[in-house]
């Protein structure tokens, strides 16, 4: 399996787990623009110079991306992207979440909810043009119902239309409800079924995100999901979040390793 990472908060305190990483690796960095994005970079690249590093777009005051988001930050990060001008394929996540840590923009950004929805699709379209490759995160779907709800709601697209890598968030240590579990395992089976090396899963939390009181996965715990995953056969996994690596988990990690 190839063992991946988010990272969405790359201080120095953070990048420094970079040195227990001695496999090959994809981090996804969180970044405010691709200024920041290849500063942060070049710090990557001086603790270890052997990993990959995507860039992972944070909206300033949308955060997240979605049609919700505010028009003029989707439109710069558009804009961002098409003025790269860089011969290497950059990998760029797009975090297809809704705004609920502020609820507001679901009102205040609905008058341009469909033109939003028309800029995040162009960046799927002009990947080539701007010389990128697109993954998502996503919210798991359940069923086809709640798939074209999301998909409506542009924060889930066919990668049949709009050509991309899913990675379908399964963070456990938050799921504690062992029937919802075991219906995103259900779903996850079915990605990977239809969608082969296209389908990633996100696992975690090893360490807490921006809504900042998320449990934290033991290392048990993520024998188990990476165990699962590669029962299904899933070749890519990203842990959520670099920052929370540690012996013990490195120790999990080393048994499904490529």
């Amino acid at each position: 399996m190839n063992i991946n990472f988010f990272e969405e908060f790359p201080n120095d305190k953070n990048l420094e787990k970079l040195s227990l990483i001695k496999f090959s690796s994809l981090v996804f960095i969180a970044s405010k623009s691709l200024n920041e994005f290849y500063r942060i970079k070049n710090k990557v690249n001086r603790i270890n110079e052997n990993i990959k590093v995507g860039y992972w777009p944070i909206l300033k005051n949308s955060y997240w991306i979605s049609p919700f988001s505010y028009r003029s930050e989707l439109e710069e990060l558009y804009k961002d992207l098409l003025r790269r001008n860089n011969k290497n394929k950059l990998e760029v996540l797009i975090d297809l979440e809704l705004p609920l840590l502020n609820k507001k923009l679901f009102f205040l950004n609905l008058p341009s909810f469909f033109k939003n929805k028309n800029t995040i699709r162009e960046l799927f379209k002009n990947q080539d043009k701007m010389n990128i490759r697109i993954s998502t995160a996503e919210y798991s779907t359940l069923n086809k119902t709640t798939q074209k709800i999301l998909q409506y709601l542009g924060v889930s697209y066919s990668t049949d239309k709009f050509p991309h890598k899913k990675i379908i968030m399964f963070y456990s240590s938050i799921i504690k409800n062992s029937m919802l579990r075991n219906r995103i395992k259900s779903e996850i089976k079915d990605y990977y079924s239809e969608l082969g090396n296209n389908f990633q899963v996100g696992l975690g939390t090893i360490a807490t995100g921006i809504i900042g009181n998320e449990p934290l996965l033991k290392p048990e715990q993520l024998d188990e999901d990476l165990k699962f995953c590669k029962s299904v056969g899933i070749n890519s996994i990203f842990i959520f979040r670099l920052g929370g690596l540690n012996k013990e988990y490195i120790k999990v990690i080393n048994k499904y390793l490529s």
